[in-house]
């Protein structure tokens, strides 16, 4: 009995000594990690969730970024097997369009010890305004007429809450007060030319992303 014992026990041996897979660092979903659309020179907060998918105490050796633009801290340092831990990035949002950053994580296993982890982002405007400033020209008495567009840059919608100048001499509207993600609204601007001297304004877009502006020079011309 006991030699039947000894021989399963042996051929059960290389199984056991398979499955002691040590610590195992593994990062949640997909890489490389989408974050998804950001307001530029805004910074990104997000949390890489992580976890122990092996067997042994998982230890976080360091974290660090590639670049001195993000930063990123493990919640902890040591994680039982089948813990989860979260470590935050940070990028301080500079940058226009589709950016990855890199994050490297050193730990204590065996094989494999340093990890990669590429995180993208599509850092864009709210807004785009076209155009961004209006310089033209005309006669006293004239009525200049101008149109200007602003598209929605961003993933959701944006509010129009309010269009006006600073200048008496200006009129705006806009044809939407809402705009959906990647449409545009169209701004009629007009400008009364009511005495001998140029008009410097400014178009003022109050929305649910803050105030944005288009800046109007018109000079007088036959004198």
């Amino acid at each position: 009995m006991k030699s039947k014992l000894l021989f399963l026990f042996i051929l059960l041996m290389p199984v056991l000594l398979y499955a002691q897979t040590g610590p195992k660092f593994e990062v949640e979903g997909d890489q490389p990690i989408n974050t998804g659309v950001h307001l530029r020179n805004k910074e990104v907060h997000y949390d890489i969730k992580f976890k122990n998918a092996g067997d042994e105490i998982l230890k976080i050796v360091s974290v660090s970024a590639t670049c001195g633009c993000s930063s990123a801290l493990s919640s902890s340092d040591t994680l039982q097997p089948g813990e989860e831990g979260i470590i935050k990035f940070t990028f301080n949002g500079i940058g226009m369009g589709p950016i990855t950053k890199s994050i490297i994580v050193s730990t204590n296993e065996k094989e494999n010890s340093s990890h990669q982890i590429d995180m993208q982002m599509n850092m864009v405007d709210p807004v785009t305004l076209n155009p961004s400033s209006i310089i033209t020209q005309g006669k006293v008495g004239e009525e200049i007429k101008q149109t200007a567009t602003m598209t929605d840059g961003l993933d959701k919608p944006i509010i129009i809450n309010e269009v006006v100048s600073n200048s008496p001499a200006v009129k705006v509207s806009s044809d939407k007060m809402e705009i959906a993600s990647g449409e545009t609204a169209t701004l009629n601007i007009s400008v009364m030319l009511y005495e001998d001297s140029p008009v410097n304004a400014a178009v003022f877009i109050r929305t649910s992303e803050g105030e944005f502006q288009i800046p109007i020079l018109v000079d007088i011309s036959g004198k």
